[in-house]
């Protein structure tokens, strides 16, 4: 049986046989995936065409370049996520073919989006791959053959991107694997030379200006981040400053860029051989360590969860105030300090245990002076929720809060809104943790200092805790910081010594607040539709391709 045969039985939903094991395998990846096997957009993505991997390998991509001249084939290069940074094409009809397939700069071939094909599925496995013609699960690669395998830094050893070599699927032949195989070799050996001298260049840079200054002092670089307890105590975020720094070009030393916690460093470009390779960043002032915290501090001052804090003490002087959110976000913390003083507090999550019980008590505590908070209306059903209402209004009435749950950007459900309009509560939304990274770090901080010790995470570890998307809100960084503290053996808290699904985390960027609210729109969609990706595309007007691509890039 011919592969495209294979392949035709495959789409037909069929297990064939007869094809190589590695294919199928991807094959049913790009399946799960997704993927429309006859036709895919290929996503462009905002890619770094001057990276430090793309510095080091281009000149050996382009020296072999020479070699394949009227070879008709097309070498290329990728970063790590799939996105290709570089491409070199032997003759004008096969550069034609491939600006076709989007075998272009900035076009991103992961196979989470493109199905099995060199680059991407070479990235998935860690290994060389060689896709010929039909096995490419989209059709309209079949006319090629692809050969592609991933670079891995030398020193850290992490996948900093891929070479692949393509042609046409008539010419596949076994040199094609020994050509990928030596320019990756190159590569890592030019990698582990540039490393060795710019690294060491950059700590020069970090121990001079270590020696000058007092405070808080990191030297920044692609793929790299050194600082003193005192600038690794700042939870600075290694990706997000190499951005900007990287949007500096032209500007000179001196230049100041903003922190978290509202800070602000000077920033001097490290060159080596004429070319940047990181900058030093010093902070002139240093925040006080925290002190210990009755309770975690739930915002910093300005940021969104303070805002609806105190617009939550402003609607408990004038009646009854409900508080949205996800769960563990702080409802009940903002309640409390709304009323000051202690509230009496009855949750609704025990009313279906004896509700004539639960209803005693709650004509108990609004026939009192002290505020009450009622937990959890939103599990009230609607003849319980009704009579709550009417409870309420008919005695005495002291300050009454309530909180309810309610995903982003979502309406609370039916019969909570009606609570709501009958009481004529103000409502205040507790925005989630995953959108006030540099909160995270303040939180993560306040919250360790409770524990004494003088303990400190490391940048890496305050790098994690930023990018991670929280769903447990407020109370799951509580317990994180919680346990990491109970188990620290020193006084810095590593990033080994976070959760598994934290650690994760730490090779993600934190979004910007146009990205964040796209994606916040993208959930919603997806919620409406039961998670069915081909709807949800539809009604937001794009791709379902495209949908993939946002999906991975905001971890929705």
């Amino acid at each position: 049986m011919g592969t495209v045969d294979t392949w035709e039985r495959f789409q037909a939903g069929e297990e064939p046989r007869g094809v190589r094991a590695e294919v199928l395998t991807s094959w049913r990846r790009s399946r799960f995936s997704g993927v429309d096997p006859e036709y895919v957009d290929v996503p462009y993505l905002e890619t770094d065409l001057d990276s430090h991997f793309a510095r080091v390998a281009v000149p050996i991509m382009t020296g072999m370049a020479d070699l394949l001249v009227g070879d008709s084939s097309c070498l290329a290069l990728s970063d790590a996520s799939g996105s290709v940074v570089w491409r070199w094409v032997s003759e004008p009809m096969l550069r034609t073919t491939l600006d076709g397939l989007s075998v272009i700069e900035g076009f991103c071939f992961n196979e989470e989006f493109v199905g099995a094909n060199g680059l991407g599925t070479a990235l998935e496995t860690g290994g060389l791959t060689v896709v010929r013609g039909s096995e490419h699960f989209v059709h309209r690669f079949h006319d090629v053959t692809c050969v592609a395998a991933p670079v891995r830094h030398p020193v850290t050893r992490r996948v900093v991107g891929a070479v692949n070599v393509t042609c046409r699927a008539a010419d596949t032949n076994s040199l094609l694997s020994v050509v990928v195989r030596k320019l990756v070799d190159e590569i890592q050996v030019a990698l582990y030379d540039s490393a060795t001298a710019r690294e060491q260049h950059l700590l020069s840079a970090f121990l001079d200006e270590q020696r000058r200054v007092g405070g808080p002092v990191a030297v920044v670089g692609d793929g790299l981040i050194i600082a003193n307890p005192q600038a690794a105590d700042l939870g600075l975020d290694r990706l997000d400053l190499w951005d900007e720094i990287r949007a500096l070009r032209g500007a000179g030393d001196g230049t100041s860029i903003g922190l978290p916690a509202d800070l602000t460093a000077q920033v001097r470009i490290v060159r080596d051989a004429g070319a940047p390779a990181g900058a030093v960043i010093t902070v002139a002032d240093q925040p006080a360590r925290p002190q210990p915290a009755r309770r975690p501090v739930a915002g910093a001052a300005g940021d969104e969860w303070e805002a609806a804090a105190v617009r939550a003490r402003r609607l408990a002087a004038d009646g009854p105030v409900v508080v949205l959110g996800e769960p563990g976000s702080g409802r009940r913390s903002v309640l409390a300090g709304a009323f000051g003083d202690d509230p009496e507090v009855l949750d609704a999550a025990t009313h279906h245990a004896d509700p004539a019980a639960w209803f005693d008590r709650l004509r108990t505590v609004l026939s009192g002076d002290a505020p009450v908070v009622l937990l959890h209306v939103d599990l009230l059903d609607t003849t319980a929720s009704a009579a709550v209402t009417a409870t309420i209004a008919a005695g005495p009435r002291p300050a009454v809060g309530l909180t309810a749950t309610a995903a982003e950007d979502d309406p609370a459900a039916p019969q909570t809104m009606r609570l709501i309009d009958r009481l004529a509560a103000g409502s205040v939304r507790l925005p989630p943790l995953r959108r006030r990274p540099d909160a995270v770090v303040a939180i993560a901080r306040s919250e360790l200092g409770r524990y004494g010790g003088g303990q400190t995470f490391a940048a890496d570890a305050f790098a994690a805790l930023r990018r991670y998307h929280w769903p447990g809100n407020l109370a799951e960084l509580t317990r994180v910081v919680r346990d990491v503290a109970r188990d620290a053996d020193g006084p810095t808290i590593a990033l080994a010594a976070l959760p598994a699904e934290v650690r994760a985390a730490v090779g993600r960027r934190v979004l910007s607040p146009i990205e964040r609210s796209e994606a916040s729109v993208i959930a919603s969609v997806l919620r409406e539709h039961d998670g069915n990706k081909s709807t949800a595309a539809r009604e937001l007007g794009i791709s379902r391709t495209a949908l993939y691509a946002k999906i991975r890039t905001y971890r929705i």
